[in-house]
Formats: C-alpha cells, sequence, structure tokens
C-alpha cells in the first residue's frame, strides 16, 4: 500500500502545479476543481484502506484517471 499513498502525494503534487498555473491561465482555473475531486477521491481510498481493500484500490484507481503519468503510480500500488 506504500505504493498507492506514494501515488496520491504525487496526485496532491499535481494538483498543486494545477494551482500555480491557474494563477497564469484561465484554463488552469477550470481544471482545478476537477483535479480537486478527483485528488480527494483517491485520498479517501487510502482512508478505507485498512476496512475494504478493494474499495479502496477502486477509489485510488478511479481518482488516479485524471493524474496521466502521475496517476500511474497510485494505479500500481492499488492493484497490489
Amino acid at each position: 500500500m506504500g505504493l498507492a499513498i506514494g501515488g496520491v502525494i504525487a496526485n496532491w503534487f499535481g494538483v498543486l502545479i494545477i494551482y500555480i498555473n491557474s494563477l497564469q491561465d484561465e484554463l488552469y482555473g477550470i481544471m482545478l476543481p476537477i483535479a480537486c475531486i478527483f485528488a480527494l477521491i483517491s485520498t479517501v481510498g487510502i482512508l478505507f484502506a485498512g476496512k475494504n481493500k478493494k474499495l479502496a484500490g477502486t477509489l485510488i484507481i478511479t481518482g488516479s484517471i485524471l493524474f496521466v503519468p502521475l496517476g500511474l503510480i497510485g494505479v500500481f500500488g492499488a492493484k497490489k
């Protein structure tokens, strides 16, 4: 599950990059709420990891779809 946690952290770095770019470009401002929602979905997946691994893996994979190639770290970690 350590790889999945690393993937979720990478997703939040992706959100940070989108936020920094949104200060200069309007398109990133539109993408920012969507990126936050996806990162929150994968974060909720990490919180469910102790109780239901299948649900946690599904949430992490779903939340990591937007952050390709960063999200692939979370996908590979969730499959383990």
